[in-house]
């Protein structure tokens, strides 16, 4: 498509030009924000069991498909913002002059290494470089224990916890200084202090650990770290891992989960929170006796919506789309 100004010249013309680019920008950004779109997108199997590079003595359950995954990214990111390619996705999303923070959960059950990869790999594929990505979590213990390099030196995306380089006014720096751009990836997972884990309870990340254990003590203060305007200003996107989500907490941190082989992605944050539940209440209803289960309760919910104006709580107003089985 060819776009003309008419009736300009020289400098006028580059001001025209520029701002009806900076119009264009706003306008989609408005479209995007305004959005209560869940993509919800799954596989059959994320695993491979068939090749040479499988055999069946090294690899007795399969090997991960990184092209699975990879895939399960994309069409979830392109159809949370409604289009049909995922660059058009991200170049809707970010700029190659961004710093793109990814907010991860090492506090329970991370995200899956492949996922992450290919979301690196996508937000380098739109012009940002590698040095101007920054994965980061609340605590750099964690961080150091999950195996993530933390030491600033190693050439590549950079590693960060949000505790050892401090925070004003009670936000982190990283989201404060670092990042221009935030993508939030979760892992789904049942939670015993608050009911679920999902994207928003993320998003503690950011807060100082005594402001993180007060919301978390009292869940329907929860939000309010998703609610500061750095954050709804900054983050641009929900991805939540449901590629094997935990629906059981077991004694010493660990979790039963389940192949549910699936990737959420949404700019609204309820929204996603309110069909991981859907998902997470599904399973736990599959392993009680009978196939019946009490609901699970999240109540932070619907204080993120009503109170916080974090997004939609209401299925009927949620438009769900769902790729693959």
């Amino acid at each position: 498509m060819r776009s003309y100004v008419r009736g300009f010249s020289g400098p006028l013309l580059l001001a025209a030009a520029l701002l009806c680019g900076v119009s264009l920008a706003a306008s989609a950004e408005s479209d995007i924000e305004g959005r209560s779109t869940v993509a919800v997108a799954r596989a059959e199997s994320i695993m491979t069991t068939e090749g040479p590079l499988t055999p069946g003595w090294l690899y007795p359950d399969g090997r991960i498909d990184y092209q699975v995954i990879e895939s399960l990214l994309s069409d979830a990111v392109a159809a949370s913002v409604g289009v049909e390619e995922v660059g058009d996705a991200w170049d809707l999303l970010l700029t190659p002059g961004d710093r793109v923070g990814i907010q991860i959960d090492e506090a329970g059950i991370q995200p899956h290494a492949p996922l992450l990869e290919a979301l690196v790999r996508q937000i380098m594929d739109r012009g940002v470089p590698m040095r101007n990505i920054i994965i980061y979590a609340g605590e750099e213990s964690a961080l150091f224990r999950a195996g993530y390099d933390i030491s600033g030196r190693t050439p590549g995306v950079r590693v960060m916890g949000t505790d050892s380089h401090g925070f004003r006014r009670g936000l982190s720096r990283i989201a404060l200084n670092e990042c221009t751009k935030i993508v939030n990836v979760s892992r789904l997972r049942v939670d015993e202090r608050i009911g679920m884990y999902g994207a928003l309870a993320n998003c503690l990340a950011v807060v100082p650990y005594a402001d993180r254990e007060r919301m978390m003590r009292n869940p329907d203060q929860l939000p309010e770290a998703a609610a500061r305007p750095t954050m709804k200003r900054k983050v641009v996107l929900h991805v939540v891992d449901a590629l094997s989500p935990g629906f059981r907490f077991r004694d010493g941190g660990r979790y039963d989960t389940w192949a549910y082989n699936g990737v959420l992605a949404s700019v609204d944050p309820v929204a996603v929170d309110v069909v991981g539940r859907q998902i997470l209440e599904a399973k736990l209803a599959e392993e009680s006796e009978g196939g019946n289960a009490a609901g699970l309760e999240v109540g932070y919910l619907v204080r993120a919506a009503e109170h916080y104006r974090l997004g939609v709580v209401d299925q009927e107003e949620i438009e769900l789309v769902e790729i693959g089985p």
